[in-house]
């Protein structure tokens, strides 16, 4: 099965309904929901959509309902230490990029989705935005 590792601005889309790019959020999500991959996005996207969730008001016991329903299908992958140092180590321009691909590379992620792919441009692991990943691998469900 196909590990996907989702970008915090994937996570975003989804969990905060972002339009236009909710709808392929969705479908993907989907996709690890009905066990045809295997979703995962770092510790470091929940806590920003933990922040999100509260600039919208949204109430704290109702936060963390979210974001366990989220984790329910999307599984977390570990930031530690060792994800900072690699990260620090990187040619990365952005760290918390580096921090994300290095969580993703130690979970053994096939692939990174995110919807700015040119941050990402050191990656060893291939790095697609969610039309790319929908086309190349379910033909887009519309």
């Amino acid at each position: 099965m196909k590990k996907v590792f989702w970008d915090t601005n994937i996570v975003l889309d989804l969990m905060l309904a972002r339009k236009p790019w909710d709808i392929l959020a969705a479908q993907i999500y989907s996709q690890a929901n009905m066990n045809n991959i295997s979703l995962y996005c770092s510790t470091i996207s929940l806590a920003t959509l933990s922040y999100f969730l509260e600039r919208e008001r949204i109430p704290v016991s109702d936060i963390f309902g979210h974001i366990e329903s989220f984790i329910s299908v999307c599984e977390p992958t570990i930031v530690d230490i060792n994800t900072a140092k690699s990260a620090l180590k990187s040619s990365f321009k952005d760290f918390e990029d580096a921090m994300q691909y290095y969580s993703a590379l130690s979970e053994g992620c096939d692939v990174i989705i995110t919807r700015n792919k040119k941050d990402f441009t050191e990656s060893t692991i291939p790095v697609m935005e969610p039309q790319e990943f929908l086309d190349k691998f379910f033909k887009t469900i519309q």
